[in-house]
């Protein structure tokens, strides 16, 4: 089954990074939500520079098969 991604935006379809907001909105979460998810690491996202971006992949791969668990952080 392929997953598609609910964006009214043209070029939505041919793009690769989602903002935090568009992420929220596509999965129907707070921004809140995905914010808190994305520092869990339940949402794989990349920074570049001040930006937080969430990868087409990772929106698809919840789409298609539901949030992560938790990510235990790293040892120091």
């Amino acid at each position: 089954m392929t997953a598609t991604l609910p964006i009214t935006h043209s070029t939505a379809s041919e793009r690769l990074l989602f903002s935090r907001e568009e992420t929220a909105e596509i999965l129907s979460l707070s921004v809140h939500t995905v914010a808190r998810d994305i520092r869990l690491g339940r949402i794989k996202a990349r920074r570049y520079g001040r930006r937080v971006l969430v990868p087409r992949e990772e929106l698809l791969r919840i789409a298609a098969d539901g949030m992560a668990p938790e990510a235990k952080p790293a040892a120091a």
